[in-house]
C-alpha cells in the first residue's frame, strides 16, 4: 500500500515541528522513515519546492522517496501528478488535511488520512517503538560474573 505524504502539511500538523525550522523537513523524514520501515509499504513524501526550485527527487531507499516538485508547481499540483500515475487506488493512501486535495484523491477513490490523525498514528507507532526498544535492551542485558553469582546464591537457598 504506498503513502502519498503532503510533507509540509504534515509539518503543520506537527505542535512540536515548526514550517519555520531548518530541519523540520528532516525530523519529518526521519519520523516517518521509522514508521515506513515498520509498514514495509511504499513512501513518497512531497515539499514544497526547494530554494533553487528544481525538480528533485531522493530515493532514501528502494520504498521511501522524498520529492520537490518542478519550478513554478506546488507540492499538491506533484502529488496529483503522482496520484495520476496509480491506475489501482484503492491500495493508495493520500496523507493530507488540505480539502482539495482529499477531495481530488476521494474521486480516483484513493483512501486519503488526516494529516492530525497520521500525526496521532505516527505518535502511537513511536510509542509502541519505544517499549520494545526499552523491552529489547532489558532482555538484551549483560550480567557480570559477580552478578551471576550473587543471583545463583540467592535461588539456591
Amino acid at each position: 500500500m504506498p503513502y502519498i505524504i503532503d510533507g509540509n502539511n504534515l509539518i503543520g500538523s506537527i505542535p512540536d515541528i515548526a514550517l519555520e525550522d531548518p530541519g523540520a523537513r528532516k525530523k519529518i523524514v526521519e519520523i516517518v522513515r521509522k514508521y515506513q520501515k515498520s509498514k514495509k509499504s511504499s513512501v513518497i513524501v512531497v515539499f514544497d519546492g526547494e530554494p533553487d526550485g528544481v525538480f528533485h527527487r531522493d530515493p532514501l531507499n528502494e520504498k521511501f522517496t522524498v520529492v520537490y516538485p518542478r519550478y513554478g508547481d506546488s507540492a499538491d499540483d506533484e502529488i496529483k501528478r503522482i496520484l495520476n500515475r496509480y491506475t489501482y487506488f484503492k491500495d493508495v493512501v493520500l496523507v493530507t488535511s488540505d480539502r482539495e486535495l482529499k477531495s481530488y484523491a476521494r474521486k480516483k477513490g484513493a483512501r486519503v488520512i488526516n494529516s492530525i490523525e497520521f500525526h496521532h498514528e505516527l505518535r502511537r507507532y513511536n510509542r509502541v517503538l519505544g517499549i520494545k526498544e526499552s523491552n529489547q535492551k532489558r532482555i538484551n542485558a549483560r550480567l557480570s560474573d559477580s552478578e551471576v553469582d550473587h543471583w545463583l546464591k540467592i535461588f539456591e537457598d
